[in-house]
C-alpha cells in the first residue's frame, strides 16, 4: 500500500484549521476562570498566559501561512509548518508538565493537541525526506 504523505499532511492542517478554533475558545475560557477563582492558588498566571499567547499565535501563523503559500513552494512551507509546530510542542510540554495547577480539561486537550502534533510531524518530516517520490495516479 502506498501512503502519500504531503496529502495526510495537507489533511492534517485542514483538520487541525478546524480544531484550533475550539480549542482556542476552551483554553482562553479555562485562563480567564483561572484568573476570576477564588479557590485555585495560580502563582504564575502571566507566565501560563504568555505561554497560551505564544501557542495561539503560533497556531495562526502556521494554519495562515499554509493556506497562503502552499501552491507557491510547497516544501518550504512544509518545514516553516514544522518549526511553528515545534513551537507549540514546547508550549503543550509546558501546559502538561510544568503549569500549576493545571486542570483536566487542560490535560484532556493538550493530549489531543499533542497527538494531532505528533503526526503533523511525523508525516511533514516525510515529506521533506529527500527519498520521497511523489507518486503520479493519473
Amino acid at each position: 500500500m502506498k501512503v502519500d504523505p504531503e496529502l495526510m499532511f495537507e489533511c492534517l492542517i485542514y483538520i487541525n484549521a478546524h480544531y484550533y478554533p475550539v480549542f482556542a475558545v476552551c483554553e482562553i475560557a479555562m485562563l480567564v476562570a483561572k484568573y476570576l477563582s477564588d479557590k485555585k492558588d495560580t502563582p504564575n498566571l502571566d507566565q501560563d498566559a504568555a505561554v497560551c499567547l505564544t501557542r495561539h499565535v503560533a497556531e495562526l501563523m502556521k494554519l495562515v501561512g499554509f493556506q497562503v503559500f502552499k501552491y507557491r513552494s510547497r516544501k518550504l512551507v512544509t518545514l516553516a509548518v514544522i518549526v511553528l509546530s515545534l513551537v507549540n510542542v514546547c508550549t503543550v510540554y509546558y501546559n502538561m508538565f510544568l503549569q500549576h495547577p493545571i486542570l483536566r480539561l487542560e490535560i484532556v486537550l493538550s493530549c489531543l493537541t499533542s497527538l494531532l502534533l505528533a503526526t503533523e510531524l511525523l508525516f511533514g518530516f516525510w515529506y521533506l525526506m529527500p527519498c520521497y517520490k511523489k507518486i503520479e495516479y493519473f
